[in-house]
């Protein structure tokens, strides 16, 4: 568990483990035409169990592919930020190189979140330029005694803090899985918010000692503010964690989270969130069950969410892997996931919107 340390420094010593809870003050600081945000009072929430104590908002590194790019993460790192997510596979191996850069002057500073399995931490951390992943969440289902040991394994050798997974879709019994297990200690959760089923189960997680992580909060209804007010609302949720590719993207992040944090109005109730949602997925996996020739209609609906927060490489780059016997060239026009889906999304029409 993370202990007080005034100096405002995450230590990387794999052995103790000691983490801030103290923001760096002070002025702003200037790079090049542009100001920081300011930033010491970013608000904070412990992860679950993991006594992380870490920023409402995370950096999500999924769009960074430049190596100039790096500025715009030492700048959210700068300005209070102290939690990133990476994973090997966004934008083609490029954003996890970008995070490493950037890892050789500012490991201390962050906690990091990756997504890949147990087998690959090895290379990851090579790439990252450290010798721990502070949290381990592949979008893995299997919560078995066997998977246990591989994380058991990994934390024996210093190489990982804490073990969690992210999920796509069936997000509800994944994460009812999660707690029966036991083990796993965080959870990257899309759709938080838009479904009465999944957010009673983020409040049994939470209750149970998980973190909970809000990603792809940047597509959907509403505006950014409007979704990172309702989001922070919610006591269950440990952060949020857009993909951030400007300066202004950090800021304007920045500005929302400690705008919803200080709010006082009312969470919606889970009845009027859907109501408020409907016409946009919410991740349930409804559609995908619904279909007889098992398309990957999540990893469309996924892909659209990427291309509609104007993410086109990525959103291409998810739909074009998808193997021929999964992808819309299999589809038969019966509509069975059209009429499965709650939100009335349609479905048949994002899917072929790849052709």
């Amino acid at each position: 568990m993370a202990e007080q340390d005034t100096t405002g420094v995450l230590s990387t010593d794999r052995r103790g483990f000691i983490g801030s809870t103290a923001l760096l003050a002070g002025g702003a600081l200037m790079f090049g035409e542009w100001k920081s945000a300011q930033a010491a009072g970013l608000p904070k929430r412990k992860l679950g169990r993991t006594g992380l104590n870490v920023t409402c908002l995370a950096f999500g590194s999924v769009a960074l592919s430049d190596a100039s790019q790096r500025r715009v993460l030492e700048h959210a790192i700068d300005s209070g930020v102290n939690y990133v997510h990476t994973c090997p596979g966004y934008t083609g191996g490029k954003a996890i190189g970008v995070v490493g850069e950037v890892m050789k002057t500012r490991r201390d500073k962050v906690y990091l979140a990756i997504k890949t399995e147990p087998g690959d931490i090895d290379r990851c951390l090579t790439i990252l330029n450290t010798d721990h992943i502070d949290v381990l969440i592949p979008d893995s289902r299997n919560m078995s005694d066997a998977e246990r040991e591989k994380y058991a394994k990994a934390r024996e050798a210093g190489k990982i803090r804490f073990a969690g997974f992210a999920a796509h879709d069936n997000q509800e019994s994944r994460l009812r899985d999660c707690i029966k297990a036991g083990w796993r200690e965080v959870m990257l959760c899309a759709g938080v918010g838009l479904s009465a089923g999944l957010d009673a189960a983020i409040h049994d997680a939470a209750a149970a000692g998980m973190g909970i992580m809000a990603m792809k909060t940047n597509g959907g209804p509403g505006s950014f503010e409007q979704k990172i007010t309702k989001l922070l609302s919610n006591p269950d949720l440990t952060c949020v964690t857009p993909g951030m590719l400007t300066i202004d993207h950090v800021d304007s992040a920045i500005a929302y989270v400690n705008g919803a944090v200080q709010a006082n109005g009312a969470p919606l109730s889970p009845q009027r969130a859907v109501a408020a949602c409907s016409g946009h997925c919410n991740f349930c996996g409804d559609c995908a069950r619904a279909c007889p020739q098992k398309i990957a209609l999540m990893d469309y609906l996924r892909a659209d969410l990427y291309r509609t927060r104007g993410d086109g490489d990525l959103a291409r780059h998810v739909a074009e892997n998808i193997p021929a016997r999964h992808s819309v060239s299999a589809c038969t026009g019966c509509a069975h996931c059209d009429h499965a889906c709650g939100q009335h999304v349609r479905v048949q029409d994002t899917m072929r919107s790849f052709a």
